[in-house]
């Protein structure tokens, strides 16, 4: 029998199937442990498929543990595997919530002088960050970075404040569905920051407007 290390480490790279196939092979493996007499199959059934696990591995589990252990053996597997499941996204969770509160403190400039130094690319990224949840409802981002730019004296937070009105208001356009093309390059003694998007863009009649403050265009 595959160690619990062994089919824990498989579960970890198992690829997260569509709902229809998920529900194919949970059906499948149901049948395979009701044939048997497991108890509580279809509450085994999900984890077993979402770790990766088939009737073809369960049968190879059949042929190390006897039959009257069959039952416990799959039902601790479970647990363990949905303990593992829990403890990862806990770890994910809070590597996401750091990430954020670095790329907050970061975004803001927070404790650090108006003027700085300020990386581009750095500020771009905190930016997307902060735009995480909007961007992936089905927003692909595409970078084309020149590296070799020079750090720019600016204030930074205000700088920051630019990228996500553009970002934004880009996602906004699109309905939260598109693409957009953030690109970055050296121009002459300038850096140039593009942000383009595939969005139905501002209508000609009400372009004349955008820069007016406080103003509400609908696009």
């Amino acid at each position: 029998m595959a160690t619990c290390s062994a089919t824990t480490k498989r579960a970890k790279t198992a690829l997260r199937l569509d709902p229809l196939t998920q529900s194919d092979k949970e059906d499948e493996v149901t049948g395979w442990l009701e044939d048997r007499d497991i108890t509580d199959a279809w509450k085994l059934a999900p984890t077993l498929v979402g770790a990766g696990l088939d009737t073809q591995w369960l049968d190879s589990v059949t042929d190390r543990v006897p039959a009257h252990l069959l039952s416990n053996v799959l039902a601790w597997l479970t647990a363990t595997l949905t303990g593992n499941g829990l403890l990862n996204e806990v770890e994910q969770g809070v590597g996401r919530i750091s990430a954020l509160v670095k790329a907050i403190k970061d975004y803001s400039y927070m404790d650090q002088a108006p003027v700085q130094e300020v990386d581009v690319h750095e500020g771009l990224e905190n930016t997307l960050i902060i735009l995480a949840s909007k961007l992936k409802q089905g927003v692909v981002v595409t970078r084309d970075y020149d590296r070799n730019l020079p750090r720019l004296n600016a204030y930074g937070s205000e700088l920051n404040q630019v990228w996500t009105n553009l970002i934004d208001n880009a996602i906004a356009a699109m309905n939260g569905q598109g693409k957009i093309w953030i690109c970055t390059k050296l121009e002459h003694d300038h850096v140039l920051v593009q942000i383009a998007d595939n969005g139905p863009g501002i209508p000609p009649d009400i372009q004349h407007r955008i820069f007016e403050p406080f103003s509400l265009l609908k696009v």
